[in-house]
């Protein structure tokens, strides 16, 4: 009653209620009108939360909307990554060229030999994640404009990351470091089983060390996937990205791993579709041209270097767009979690709208 009292002897209209206290205040005035504006852009990503099928579609959108710089950036890298194991293996053949002469004369060793190269192989295209973190860190500046519509350029993202350049070369190369020592400590045991002629213990610990580094390899990689990410967009130091990373991949292990893993699987196999008949057909041409120039071995030569040279091209485009993929993936995922557990899309919505 005393409160219908005191709302008789006021205007209602210039006064409202404290609703911590009960009692009639006056109105506190009304925020300045700010006028129409348009709404914000759609943008080429939600700014939600994505769905698992939405994740990996959304890699496969980034790579179309900025190839320049998802492409680009990964050609550029894989390149210099190719020029590097070239030289490399070359310093290789030319110290151990007695060795490889004397292996070529034993049909048993040279096919060991064979396997053991061919093991090689997979460990380094395994080792080559490590070159995931440079390129997601390239390609997350582009990323975070792609929630605006708006298209980033491979130097303007060079420019944007003045001062943090190499601190994602250092966290690339800390990446190839560890798995690389990984690798290094789980086969080790098996050198001291060969030395000891113990070969069928040799053999089982090789099995089971590969398993092991093939584990532990996905799993390090997870929890620290999201280094180069958070080193481009939040200027953070290798080690504060390594905390931030193994914070942000804390939730949803199981999800980041499928998304991550299938995608991987789904564009190698994408990229292998496109690149199997090339290499047939470059194979074809070369067996054909060396078959109708039997009498000029410079012919034949030169028709061997040209197909050689084509056969790299192909490997070098091919591995480069399926890391392309794979970092936009990766960036796409760093927003999308923490969207998930920090309320980023809120955040991104109030900058388009500010913007």
């Amino acid at each position: 009653m005393a409160g219908l009292a005191v709302m008789g002897q006021t205007n209602a209209w210039t006064s409202e209620v404290d609703w911590r206290t009960g009692q009639w205040q006056r109105r506190s005035p009304s925020p300045p009108s700010r006028g129409w504006r348009p709404p914000p852009p759609r943008g080429l990503l939600p700014k939600r939360p994505l769905t698992f099928i939405e994740a990996l579609d959304s890699g496969f959108r980034l790579l179309r909307f900025i190839p320049t710089l998802s492409v680009g950036s990964s050609l550029i890298v894989f390149t210099l990554w190719s020029l590097l194991l070239t030289a490399g293996g070359a310093l290789i053949a030319v110290q151990f060229l007695p060795f490889f002469t004397d292996l070529s004369g034993n049909e048993d060793a040279l096919s060991g030999f064979l396997v053991l190269a061919q093991l090689g192989s997979a460990g380094l295209s395994l080792l080559s994640l490590g070159l995931a973190h440079l390129l997601s860190g390239l390609v997350a500046t582009g990323t975070r404009a792609s929630f605006g519509a708006r298209r980033t350029t491979l130097s303007q993202a060079w420019a944007s990351l003045s001062g943090r350049r190499w601190r994602l070369i250092l966290a690339t190369l800390l990446m190839c470091g560890i798995n690389l020592g990984l690798l290094l400590a789980l086969t080790a045991p098996t050198l001291l089983f060969a030395t000891a002629d113990s070969v069928i213990l040799a053999f089982v610990w090789a099995g089971l060390a590969g398993l092991l580094w093939f584990l532990a390899l996905i799993w390090i990689n997870l929890r620290l996937a999201f280094l180069g990410s958070a080193i481009a967009v939040e200027g953070l130091s290798v080690r504060a990205g390594i905390k931030r990373s193994w914070s942000l991949t804390g939730r949803g292990f199981w999800r980041m791993l499928g998304q991550l893993a299938l995608g991987y699987f789904l564009s190698n196999q994408l990229v292998q579709l496109i690149i199997t008949p090339l290499v047939f057909i470059i194979s074809l041409a070369m067996g054909i041209g060396m078959a109708t120039t039997t009498d000029s071995e410079t012919a034949q030569a030169a028709i061997g270097i040209a197909a050689a040279g084509l056969l790299l091209g192909l490997t070098l485009v091919s591995s480069a767009v399926l890391f392309a993929y794979f970092a936009c993936l990766v960036t796409v995922c760093f927003f999308d979690q923490q969207m998930r557990t920090e309320g980023l899309d809120l955040v991104l919505i109030r900058a388009e709208e500010d913007r």
